[in-house]
């Protein structure tokens, strides 16, 4: 019976992995993540020796080699004739532009000219990946869908007509043009003569169904009655297959909704207050909305730096890590109270989070980790306390973690109940590693999807190009019967696109210790778009779902709670 069973299943899988409903689209994420790569910039143009041209921007901008920019002069000034007012200059496009060699704050250029001769001036504005001609290459004319998506995201570009081509051999492109090949694999996209960049095709099929949902019921207000919807819910995209590995969860509530997209999100009461409120990052600014939107309070970092994630703790502590090009990390610690957000400190060399079991607004653990040139973070981690009074920050013991490890996504706890304390991180891979003194336990049987990335320079040879620091979303840890479980976001996963045809890219798990090993259940639940954030408050699991582009800056984030209670009696 149980080998009839397994047949069944490996057979399933085949028959999913070569089914044509495989093959409908293309994820929204690649139309997000190709915008990304072809964003425009601006920059200026320098006159160098020897009838060389520069541009003011270098490896510190992501410049790279094959980049194309169109070149303008300034042009004549456009007058009202009404108001005989200036509206401002038209730029007129003088040349093309590919990047050949890229420095850190400099890049050199070729220059073809619309009209030969042109004479190029410093100060000449370039902007990147716009008017720019573009084509897109369909493979057998099984990507049209993809071509709308992308074309309709990048408006800059010169677009040419649609091309579908057969799977025949392929000429060098135009070093003078962008193209996107597309075919049931691979997205390649060519600039100036160059690869930029190429990705995996994950296709999906969405089901019809959607998961029920509740009406908000939003912490520290009354009761309200619940109402079921069955359609149309921001965040959530339907449910996945009845396999019997994942947890059943229907009570969810849609409880906020903002605008754009976010970076890190927590709930908290702030000193001296009873009201709870959301609390987001968003580039450079921390936002605090009062879960009724009574009240708002709002702190700008005014720093050089890139304020790259959050971390919420007790007592009003909100934790801010910030890279600053050049000279590495940086953290600040803030205060919210009814009076607004206060630095206690700043400047702070490490790496902090704030780490440990967060169930019914327990305290924390503020741990903190060196950071590093050659490795992005020392080898060890440690406690420390901070001073409310005078934002004084101390070391008070050093936690010993294995070699590769990386603060961002890591926890601390002791899983299985066992009385030793296991040390979880994301390793060089992406795959979700767990060791318990020094010796590995598990591993993640896919890589986890990163919830955003940044470039990092190398100190210590400012001419090597920067290399990528991915950052996870932190985990929520729970306690249930004795053993401690975290919840932990799944985005970009091969693994999971197997196991379910439903938005492969974004789900949600729950990391169980079970028999002296681990397994990884995912919800039912799937979601519109990455899961960026979670945070556990009161008797709700809250999660952040971004619609849109994270890279851009366009969409929306919805907030969404889970009841513990159902996801703790899940488990069982």
């Amino acid at each position: 019976m149980n080998r009839l069973f397994t047949n069944i299943i490996i057979i399933s899988v085949v028959l999913f992995l070569f089914s044509p409903l495989n093959c409908i689209g293309a994820e929204n994420f690649i139309p997000d993540e190709i915008a990304r790569d072809l964003a425009t910039l601006e920059a200026a143009v320098i006159k160098g020796s020897e009838g060389r041209y520069l541009l003011n921007m270098g490896t510190n901008n992501h410049i790279k080699k094959g980049n194309l920019w169109t070149l303008y002069s300034t042009g004549e000034q456009i007058i009202d004739p009404v108001t005989g007012k200036k509206l401002g200059a038209l730029p007129v496009p003088l040349a093309v532009c590919n990047v050949i060699h890229v420095e850190k704050y400099f890049s050199e250029i070729t220059i073809n000219c619309f009209s030969k001769p042109c004479t190029i001036q410093s100060g000449f504005t370039a902007h990147r990946f716009r008017d720019i001609k573009a084509t897109f290459q369909d493979v057998n004319g099984s990507s049209f869908h993809l071509y709308e998506l992308i074309r309709a995201r990048l408006p800059e570009l010169d677009w040419q007509e649609y091309q579908r081509i057969e799977n025949t051999p392929r000429t060098m492109p135009s070093p003078e043009e962008i193209v996107i090949v597309a075919d049931k694999k691979n997205i390649t996209i060519w600039n100036g003569g160059e690869i930029l960049t190429t990705y995996e095709e994950f296709s999906s099929v969405l089901s019809e169904s959607q998961a029920s949902i509740i009406k908000p019921e939003l912490p520290g207000t009354e009761k309200k009655v619940r109402q079921t919807i069955q359609k149309n819910i921001p965040g959530l995209s339907g449910g996945t297959p009845g396999l019997n590995t994942f947890l059943e969860i229907k009570g969810i509530s849609a409880v906020a909704d903002i605008d754009h997209p976010l970076t890190s999100m927590g709930i908290m009461t702030p000193v001296d207050s009873e009201t709870p409120y959301f609390i987001w990052l968003y580039n450079k600014t921390v936002d605090a909305r009062a879960v009724d939107g009574t009240e708002k309070y709002q702190y700008d970092y005014k720093g050089f730096g890139e304020v790259i994630n959050m971390s919420i703790g007790h007592n009003g502590l909100v934790v801010l890590n910030i890279y600053v090009q050049g000279e590495g990390m940086r953290s600040r610690v803030l205060r919210f109270s009814r009076n607004g957000f206060t630095v206690l400190s700043k400047d702070i060399d490490h790496f902090m989070k704030f780490s440990g079991i967060s169930e019914n607004n327990g305290k924390l653990s503020l741990i903190g980790q060196n950071f590093d040139a050659d490795s992005f973070f020392g080898l060890d981690a440690f406690h420390l306390d901070i001073d409310i009074a005078t934002g004084e920050i101390n070391r008070h013991n050093t936690i010993t973690v294995p070699p590769g490890f990386r603060m961002p996504g890591a926890f601390f706890a002791d899983l299985n109940g066992n009385g030793i304390q296991e040390s979880a991180f994301y390793n060089a891979g992406g795959k979700l590693v767990i060791y318990e003194d020094d010796k590995q336990k598990w591993e993640s049987p896919a890589p986890f999807g990163s919830s955003s990335s940044i470039l990092v320079d190398d100190m210590t040879n400012a001419t090597n190009a920067p290399s990528e620091l991915r950052l996870w979303p932190q985990p929520v840890l729970f306690k249930s019967d004795n053993l401690i479980f975290a919840v932990i976001p799944a985005n970009n996963s091969g693994f999971w696109r197997i196991a379910s045809v439903n938005s492969p890219n974004v789900g949600l798990g729950i990391l169980c210790p079970h028999n002296n090993t681990y397994t990884f259940r995912l919800l039912n639940t799937r979601f519109q778009g990455p899961i960026l954030s979670i945070s556990l408050y009161g008797n709700n699991l809250y999660v952040a779902v971004v619609e849109g582009s994270s890279f851009t800056g366009k969409g929306n984030t919805h907030i969404l709670a889970i009841p513990m209670q159902e996801l703790k009696e899940s488990l069982k």
